[in-house]
C-alpha cells in the first residue's frame, strides 16, 4: 500500500451520526485513519435501516474514514471482512472467542456484542470512499427487549472498559488487518474470515420467503454472498437480504 494509514481521533460529545460526520470529512478532503466517536449519537445507523440502541456514554460508537483505492469494487466485501475480523482480533486480547455472524455483526456464543454498517462510494472500477461504522457494547447491562440477543463486554467479562483506550486497541487492530489487505494479503484473510465465522459448517435453521429449512454455511462468494449447503445436499446462494438466521 502506497498510504501509511496513522490513525487520528476526534471525540464528540453529542453528534447525529458519526457516519454522516466522517462523510463530511471525506467530502472535505481528509486523509483515511480518522476515526470520530461520540458520546451520544442521535441518529446512529445500523444495517438494513435499522438504529443502533446505545446508551449514553456506557459503548464506543464511531465511524473511520478509509480511502481503499486498491480494492476494486466488486471486491468490497473484503473491507467487511477486514473489520470484522480486526473486532475479533481484539475481543480475543480479553480471553473471548468472538465470531462473524454474516454480513456484519460480532458474535459470543449466540449474543450480539458489535454491529458494523460500511458505507462505500466510488466513481470508477475502484473504491474512493469507506466510512466505517461500528458499535461495541462496552458497559451496558440493560438493553430494550426487542432488541435481539445483545450482550456487552461488561456482561461477558464482569469488567468495566474506558472507550477512549478501547478505540486506540481497536484502531491499531484496524490499522493491522487493513494494510494486511493493502499489500495482497486477500488469501489469508479469506481462510480466517471462515474460521471466524459463526456457525460455520454446522447444520441450523434459516428462514428465506418466511420458508425454513436447514443448511449449514459452506462459504461466502466474493462479493459477499452467503453459500448454503442444505441438509439434502443442495447448494444455495443468498444476498443480505434474502435470508435470516434462526437462533
Amino acid at each position: 500500500m502506497e498510504k501509511v494509514f496513522q490513525p487520528h481521533f476526534i471525540w464528540l460529545d453529542k453528534v447525529d451520526s458519526t457516519n454522516t460526520f466522517c462523510m463530511n470529512l471525506a467530502a472535505k478532503g481528509e486523509p483515511e485513519g480518522i476515526a470520530v466517536a461520540a458520546n451520544v449519537q442521535e441518529q446512529g445507523r445500523g444495517q438494513r435501516g435499522n438504529s443502533w440502541e446505545s446508551k449514553d456514554g456506557e459503548n464506543l460508537t464511531f465511524s473511520v474514514l478509509l480511502r481503499p483505492t486498491f480494492l476494486k469494487v466488486e471486491e468490497q466485501f473484503s473491507l467487511s471482512k477486514v473489520i470484522s475480523l480486526s473486532i475479533c482480533d481484539w475481543i480475543s486480547t480479553k480471553g473471548l472467542n468472538a465470531k462473524i455472524k454474516w454480513p456484519n455483526d460480532i458474535y459470543v456464543g449466540d449474543k450480539k456484542v458489535a454491529g458494523i454498517l460500511i458505507e462505500n462510494s466510488f466513481s470508477s472500477s475502484t473504491l474512493e470512499v469507506s466510512v466505517v461504522g461500528i458499535g461495541l457494547n462496552l458497559n451496558q447491562k440493560e438493553f430494550s427487549r426487542d432488541i435481539p440477543n445483545p450482550t456487552s463486554m461488561a456482561l461477558l467479562t464482569g469488567n468495566q472498559f474506558r472507550p477512549e483506550v478501547v478505540l486506540s486497541e481497536l484502531m491499531g487492530a484496524i490499522r493491522t488487518r487493513y494494510l494486511q489487505l493493502g499489500s495482497g494479503f486477500k488469501m489469508g484473510i479469506d481462510n480466517d474470515y471462515l474460521n471466524k465465522l459463526y456457525r460455520y459448517n454446522e447444520y441450523h435453521s434459516f428462514t428465506t420467503n418466511e420458508v425454513g429449512f436447514k443448511a449449514k454455511i459452506v462459504g461466502v462468494k466474493p462479493t459477499g454472498e452467503l453459500i448454503l449447503e442444505t441438509d439434502k445436499g443442495e447448494q444455495r446462494t443468498f444476498a443480505f437480504k434474502e435470508i435470516s438466521f434462526e437462533i
